[in-house]
């Protein structure tokens, strides 16, 4: 029955998702339970309310948790994960308000990386539009007049493949995507550490694939052990969650080591995944007695680092593009003259 009752409820989609999850912490913090905190956002999110307060109702009364429920709302794992997590420590408020503060700058990112993009694609493609007019009228036209002009070996026609020059640089970007594109189904469908070795072999995304996943790890971790939990009783609650492959995988392979005695700083030093100065901070926390918290610092500061790096590739993007376009114009510049020049000299 719980399951019916779950799957019969379409998925709800919020406005404004960010502002939804920052109110719902507010409303927790000062008390409201959950059921009533999200019947009192429902008006103002959602566009179909009727459908959400029925769909909400069902799973609550086939006993779904906080996680389900935002999943049916239209939250994805990277929401979910830690509202999973924050049921077994308890703090469900101050965890919505760090991930809507991680929404809320993840939702920064992509709007700014549109307003960066909209600009130089669209001159890129107008520039490929320009320059296919050229070839169809401009370059027939000057073939044949040079044509009639020159005779023998002499004659050279309009080099027209530098006109083809944005084409190629839109078949490269195209191919780069559906690459891309391949490359994440076929992802899917591998066992996790097979998923981990292959993220981890890409150059570019491996640095900030072992940011993100040091982040996750220490953040849920150290708010476990800072709310009580013990260390191991932390890991297994990672192990079981539903929403991160990937972190079960890791708190697995931790877990097994802390088994056979290795401190926590040593286990993640001989996975080999995460990041290279982990180990250390984790050291600091075990020989303070203050791992919990030394945890969630350093996922602050891992944060940190995620953020700096997509900032310093956000600025080169659109100088990117621009000297790509002034490649294309200069190759246009060239296609035009060089032949003018032969003809002068035929003349």
């Amino acid at each position: 029955m719980r399951l019916n009752a779950r799957t019969r409820s379409p998925k709800i989609r919020l406005r404004d998702r960010g502002r939804f999850l920052e109110r719902l912490a507010v409303l927790l913090a000062e008390g409201y339970l959950l059921p009533t905190a999200l019947t009192l956002l429902l008006p103002i999110h959602s566009r179909t309310l009727e459908a959400a307060e029925v769909g909400l109702t069902g799973i609550l009364k086939s006993g779904g948790n906080a996680a389900e429920l935002l999943k049916f709302l239209g939250f994805k794992d990277g929401v979910l994960f830690p509202v999973e997590i924050a049921e077994h420590h308890g703090r469900l408020s101050e965890s919505l308000e760090s991930i809507a503060k991680s929404y809320g700058r993840t939702e920064q990112v992509q709007a700014k990386m549109r307003n960066i993009l909209v600009y130089p694609v669209s001159l890129l493609g107008f520039t490929s539009l320009l320059f296919l007019f050229f070839r169809m009228n401009y370059v027939p036209n000057l073939t044949e007049l040079m044509s009639s002009l020159q005779s023998g070996e002499e004659g050279k026609g309009v080099p027209a493949y530098l006109l083809k020059l944005p084409d190629y640089f839109i078949a490269a970007a195209a191919f780069s995507l559906v690459s891309a594109l391949i490359f994440w189904k076929l992802l899917k469908f591998q066992q996790v550490h097979v998923q981990v070795n292959w993220l981890l072999r890409i150059p570019v995304i491996k640095k900030y694939i072992r940011l993100y996943w040091s982040h996750l790890l220490a953040r849920e971790l150290g708010t476990l052990v800072h709310s009580g939990i013990s260390l191991q009783e932390s890991l297994r609650v990672l192990i079981e969650q539903n929403h991160h492959a990937v972190i079960r995988f890791i708190a697995e392979r931790v877990k097994s080591e802390i088994i056979l005695g290795q401190p926590l700083s040593t286990a993640v030093e001989r996975m080999g995944i995460l990041s290279n100065d982990m180990p250390a901070f984790l050291k600091h926390g075990e020989l303070t007695g203050f791992l919990g918290k030394e945890l969630i610092l350093y996922s602050e500061v891992q944060m940190e680092q995620i953020e700096q790096q997509t900032q310093k590739w956000l600025k080169i993007i659109q100088p990117t593009f621009f000297v790509i376009i002034a490649a294309c114009i200069v190759a246009a510049y060239l296609a035009i003259l060089l032949p003018m020049y032969n003809l002068v000299h035929t003349i």
